[in-house]
């Protein structure tokens, strides 16, 4: 995917006093962040109630190298920040994928992008963290309890978006298709036709092989996703949960994003 980078902006530090979670190191150093991720839980703009767009969460990633990474329903932004002060400062270059989405999906990240650069001032208590700016305020919980990630075997994972390169799209209306992992193989349904094959599990990837389906005619925006998720179902591909969302990435430019359901 093409890289864009952003302005980065930088503002005079004003230091918050987070709680003392107990965590290694001062509460306002960045430590006690380190290796987690964030899910919000309420957005405040301009002293109202801001209301994300339906079925998106900003999803905030802290790693131990000290990089930040945000998605906010689209797009995956991030950079290096110095977390040090109760003050998140981007101190670099912020870069953002460049995938074709729902325009408000794209102001979204605009507007999350935009509240990260700015510098807000961040404070812990507990699993629950707020960050703030003068305008926005966002509040976040810890990922391991708000939304646990399931596991990939004995679930079943329901394709919602198509990756292609530099874009995204949903799937057909009316239209499921979906893959069930257990006991080295797969099976599941292509939207039209029913699948199956072989899905050996390694830690980042999954081994496909020889998959089949049933040979029925499907409309054109139909035979369309089950090319595409058949296109994705091919040799190594990388796996990613998180939380509810299973995220396939092939060697080429195809890819599939899942939900957790309900069988």
């Amino acid at each position: 995917m093409r890289v864009v980078p952003l302005l980065t902006v930088l503002l005079l530090a004003a230091c918050a006093q987070p709680l003392d979670t107990g965590a290694d190191g001062p509460p306002d150093d960045g430590a006690v962040l380190a290796g987690r991720t964030f899910l919000s839980t309420a957005v405040v703009r301009d002293g109202k109630p801001y209301e994300l767009f339906k079925g998106t969460r900003i999803r905030l990633t802290l790693d131990d190298d000290g990089h930040v990474g945000a998605t906010a329903g689209c797009n995956s932004m991030g950079g290096d920040a110095d977390l040090s002060g109760g003050r998140l400062r981007m101190t670099g270059d912020v870069s953002m994928t460049d995938m074709g989405c729902d325009p408000k999906l794209h102001e979204q990240d605009t507007l999350v992008s935009g509240f990260l650069q700015a510098g807000p001032r961040w404070e812990l208590a507990g699993d629950v963290l707020t960050l703030r700016t003068d305008t926005m305020e966002v509040t976040l919980q810890d990922q391991e309890s708000a939304d646990p990630d399931r596991p990939l075997t004995g679930t079943r994972w329901q394709v919602d978006t198509v990756l292609d390169g530099q874009s995204a799209s949903s799937v057909p209306a009316g239209a499921t298709a979906f893959l069930e992992f257990a006991d080295g193989k797969v099976q599941g349904h292509t939207g039209c036709n029913n699948l199956g094959g072989t899905a050996v599990l390694a830690e980042k990837t999954i081994a496909f092989a020889d998959i089949f389906t049933t040979k029925m005619a499907c409309a054109d925006d139909v035979d369309k996703l089950e090319r595409a998720v058949l296109a994705t179902l091919k040799g190594d591909v990388a796996w990613q949960v998180t939380a509810d969302r299973l995220t396939l990435t092939g060697p080429d430019v195809h890819g599939l994003q899942l939900r957790a359901t309900q069988k």
